[in-house]
């Protein structure tokens, strides 16, 4: 499955269309006057959020709520701020989100790889950019909104010029990209 997801970036929030394997299936907006980001995925064409994203204070690190209607709320946190690793457990699954040298980010389930997403290094005047290659069988929601946490965290103060550029993770000690994976 690959899942496009570009933002808007407009002088009073954020707005992305989210494709799936080039269907418009998903839309997401970025909450207006709130103190801390809420963000909100919505299926095209309806007015019902599937999830919403709410960002909990915590300086340097990434915490954030993802509610889903008669799911619950799964934390999405930091668990190496050196490393640019993330933990979202959601029952008996976790998953964790590591970041890898340059502009990619790897998702596993339980310890096996499900997907990852590469972000555009360049972009112009919109926002930002990222293709998400993943697992046929996994919960494309949850990929996108793991993606959509980060873009806001690692990239809220990017995206309003006409030229933005990212090069991405360069740190030592990020978990090594495994080139041979492929979605099922």
């Amino acid at each position: 499955m690959e899942i496009d997801i570009n933002q808007k970036t407009i002088s009073i929030g954020d707005k992305y269309s989210i494709f799936i394997d080039g269907q418009q299936e998903y839309f997401a907006s970025l909450k207006l006057f709130t103190l801390l980001p809420e963000i909100s995925l919505f299926k095209a064409n309806t007015t019902e959020p599937v999830l919403v994203i709410e960002k909990k204070f915590m300086p340097f690190k990434a915490s954030f709520n993802i509610t889903i209607p008669h799911l619950g709320i799964l934390e999405f946190t930091t668990t190496s701020v050196w490393k640019s690793q993330f933990q979202c457990i959601n029952g008996k699954d976790t998953y964790g989100i590591y970041a890898n040298k340059g502009t990619k980010f790897s998702i596993y389930k339980n310890d096996v790889q499900v997907a990852y997403w590469n972000h555009e290094a360049v972009s112009w005047f919109d926002g930002d950019n990222y293709r998400i290659y993943a697992d046929s069988d996994c919960n494309k929601e949850l990929m996108i909104a793991f993606c959509l946490i980060l873009d806001n965290f690692e990239n809220n103060d990017r995206g309003k010029g006409a030229l933005n550029i990212d090069v991405g993770n360069i740190a030592w000690g990020l978990k090594k990209f495994d080139e041979s994976w492929q979605p099922k």
